[in-house]
């Protein structure tokens, strides 16, 4: 009776089932990811097959694998809709004017052959050959964009140097405005140890020519080059866009509803309108399920119209990002037009990230696309991956496990449940026999005398 008990426990304490580690198989599809070099990191934006192919809302079925078909720490990272763009240093040609400061200004000539020609300096009269150059004139034509600093390059053996130098600006060679008063250089060495300030930071300051004077007298050396460096810019990053046609919605005027898919990012909406001089004024409603109810997001007009310059289109509307799969265009009475069936609906939207550790061996598979599969996503948030993993990109995709991954699979007989149940009923039967044989022993007995 004890060991069948305890059999009986012990099935009852067993797990109902053995989780086997997940293999690229279990997912339906997967997309290899191209990476541009060598990094500890890398994030790669997710593309439209991504979102369309994931089975959870969240994307919670997603998993990176590397060559060895082992799991990649991974996390998902929302992007910032505009990025800094650093633009490289550009080399200016410079003219260097010697001996007196008024005097080389005031015999300077100039000769411009063209807007975008060659700019030519001449000094009347000339200063003795061995004259240090007093000022230096920067040819900037090249540079369509505000500056932030200029850097000096002199020879490396140059004699040791310190001093202050004027920087102005000016649009014609006439008229100068000044941006740096008084910017301190600098060429030292000291017991093997070495003090260069050659980098002169302005205020961004966008200028066709630059006039550098030396101040209390010049450097010994000559300068070789002068690097400027234009401000950083915010530039939109880019994104993607996917047009979908409508359907009219049954026993409704005026209503057209739209199927995205997958749970795309969306931040900008438009509709194509397939005819000229249309004017559309309509609401826009979204849901994340086809139960759930209609959530209203906005109310603008759409117009497509012809003009004597030419067409003439609304511009996208801009939303708080919504991540609904499904859309519905209702016409708002009176209204111009009415919504046709060629009508597409267009959605932009700024792709999310994926970024993971480089673990194990390349190259790295991103699969998608598991009814089973839950969230097991990593947390990156005190590991700089933003600023020094690199960004890489998807291939095509590639059919993994195949559709069949999409679908919850039939709930698997529950052995040990039937098996606990069928030990308790034979432990009741042989309890139910034991104690009718020691009734019957019992009953039939001689009793002493």
């Amino acid at each position: 009776m004890k060991s069948l008990a305890a059999a009986a426990v012990g099935l009852l304490l067993a797990p109902t089932s053995s989780f086997a580690a997940l293999t690229p198989q279990d997912f339906a599809f997967g997309s290899q990811v191209t990476t541009p070099g060598e990094s500890f990191a890398y994030r790669v934006p997710l593309p439209l097959a991504v979102y369309q192919g994931s089975v959870r809302e969240d994307l919670g079925d997603i998993r990176v694998f590397n060559a060895n078909g082992e799991l990649v720490p991974f996390a998902f990272a929302r992007p910032a809709a505009e990025k800094m763009v650093h633009r490289q240093s550009i080399s200016l040609p410079l003219f260097p004017l010697r001996g007196d400061v008024r005097a080389a200004t005031e015999a300077l000539r100039v000769t411009i052959d063209s807007p975008a020609g060659a700019v030519r300096l001449h000094t009347e009269g000339g200063a003795p050959a061995k004259a240090g150059v007093s000022q230096y004139i920067l040819d900037a034509r090249a540079v369509k964009m505000p500056v932030t600093a200029l850097q000096l390059i002199w020879p490396d053996d140059s004699k040791e140097f310190s001093g202050r130098v004027r920087l102005e600006a000016s649009d014609d060679l006439g008229a100068w405005r000044t941006v740096a008063e008084s910017a301190p250089l600098a060429n030292l060495r000291h017991n093997g140890q070495e003090l260069v300030q050659n980098r002169v930071e302005l205020r961004a300051t966008e200028a066709k020519y630059w006039r550098l004077s030396w101040l209390g007298g010049g450097a010994s050396f000559e300068l070789t080059s002068v690097l400027a460096e234009p401000a950083d810019d915010r530039v939109d990053r880019e994104r993607s866009t996917l047009e979908v046609r409508g359907r009219a919605v049954p026993n409704t005027r005026g209503d057209t509803e739209f199927d995205l898919g997958g749970r795309l990012p969306v931040e900008r909406v438009d509709l194509q309108l397939p005819d000229l001089n249309t004017v559309l004024s309509a609401e826009l409603l979204t849901r994340t399920r086809l139960q759930d109810p209609w959530r209203p997001i906005a109310r603008t007009a759409f117009y497509r119209l012809k003009t004597a310059d030419g067409e003439l289109r609304n511009e996208p509307l801009r939303i708080d990002v919504d991540r609904d799969r499904y859309w519905l265009v209702r016409v708002l009475a009176p209204s111009g037009d009415a919504a046709s069936s060629s009508t597409r609906l267009s959605v932009t939207w700024v792709p999310d990230e994926i970024e993971f550790l480089a673990k194990g061996a390349g190259p790295f598979l991103v699969a998608y696309g598991s009814a089973t599969a839950g969230a097991a996503e990593a947390d990156f948030s005190s590991v700089p991956l933003a600023d020094r993993g690199l960004s890489a990109t998807l291939s095509k995709e590639q059919v993994l496990g195949g559709r069949t991954r999409l679908m919850v699979p039939p709930a698997p007989f529950p052995w040990t449940r039937a098996l606990l149940w069928t030990a308790l009923i034979l432990g009741a039967i042989l309890l139910a026999w034991m104690a009718y044989r020691l009734s019957k022993e019992s009953g039939t007995g001689t009793p002493r005398a």
